[in-house]
């Protein structure tokens, strides 16, 4: 019963933000008949004013939401069942193990680029970027090896 209650709340919870963002959305358009697509982007900016501050502040409220949930509701998981959550602290121990493994593999030679001097082009910079790059093609082909072996574990048996 508690179970179904929860469900159900999720989905009120759910169909209201759909809600507001539709609502949003639908006030956007309604309110940006004042902009005209021949000014430059900064008045066109100004123009819409307040109405992207509000769509902002939903983006925000939205990003803490899907923080807050990403965090909160593993942790009430290993909280109601200790075995998935020692899955869960090695598939975390693995990925941060392959963020060093790809950190190390980074390189941050700073790059020779034509008429650029802009404040991105630091050895800092560019090792995180190698490593996003390096963990990303990992991701992928370990991805692809677990399609792989499904599908030929499943012939097989």
């Amino acid at each position: 019963m508690k179970q179904k209650y929860l469900f159900k709340l999720s989905q009120y919870f759910y169909i209201a933000l759909l809600v507001i963002s539709v609502a949003l959305t639908i006030v956007f358009y309604v309110n940006n008949s004042n902009v005209d697509s021949n000014d430059p982007a900064l008045k066109q900016i100004s123009d819409l004013g307040s109405i992207l501050d509000i769509f902002f502040y939903w983006a925000y409220i939205l990003a803490v939401l899907a923080v807050l949930l990403a965090v909160g509701l593993p942790l009430i998981s290993i909280v109601s069942n200790p075995k998935s959550g020692i899955k869960m602290i090695v598939s975390v121990g693995i990925i941060v193990v392959l963020l060093f493994v790809a950190y190390q593999f980074a390189d941050g030679t700073i790059m020779e680029i034509a008429g650029y001097n802009g404040p991105d082009n630091i050895a800092s910079r560019l090792k995180l970027t190698d490593m996003g790059i390096f963990s990303m093609y990992a991701m992928v082909v370990a991805s692809v090896v677990a399609v792989l072996y499904a599908e030929i574990s499943k012939v097989l048996k």
